[in-house]
């Protein structure tokens, strides 16, 4: 109780992951670990890079290829659904397959249709994953 009412108050800061069900690990496999906690800062300048500066300045160049490598990299899970939320909304088939990429690797999956959108936020739903 006291874990739900920390991470309520904090959210980010207490997450506990509970056992998933047979029927979602059979579908969707198991998730990758889930870190706990703020993102380090220089995750979070990635994530500037990526997914503010390329909106604000309407530019996908080789600083935000760069960002969203270290965001992919950073094995937190978490940050494939910034990616997923981005995705709704791109329509240059580049950035697009780039986001894709990104958020198979931090979710350890292969993506297996042509709408990554959806299998990507059914993993993230499935799987419980919180947001960072």
């Amino acid at each position: 109780m006291a874990l739900l009412w920390l991470s309520a108050i904090a959210p980010g800061t207490a997450q506990a992951q509970q056992a998933l069900p047979d029927y979602v690990v059979e579908q969707f496999g198991r998730p990758p670990a889930i870190p706990e906690g703020p993102l380090p800062d220089a995750l979070l300048r990635a994530v500037d890079v990526v997914f503010v500066e390329s909106l604000e300045q309407s530019i996908w160049g080789r600083d935000q290829e760069i960002a969203l490598d270290q965001i992919a990299r950073s094995k937190d899970v978490r940050l494939a659904w910034i990616i997923s939320d981005m995705m709704r909304f791109t329509w240059r088939r580049d950035f697009d397959n780039a986001l894709a990429n990104a958020a198979a690797t931090l979710m350890e999956i292969e993506l297996q249709t042509p709408h990554r959108w959806g299998e990507i936020t059914d993993h993230l739903i499935a799987w419980d994953v919180p947001s960072y």
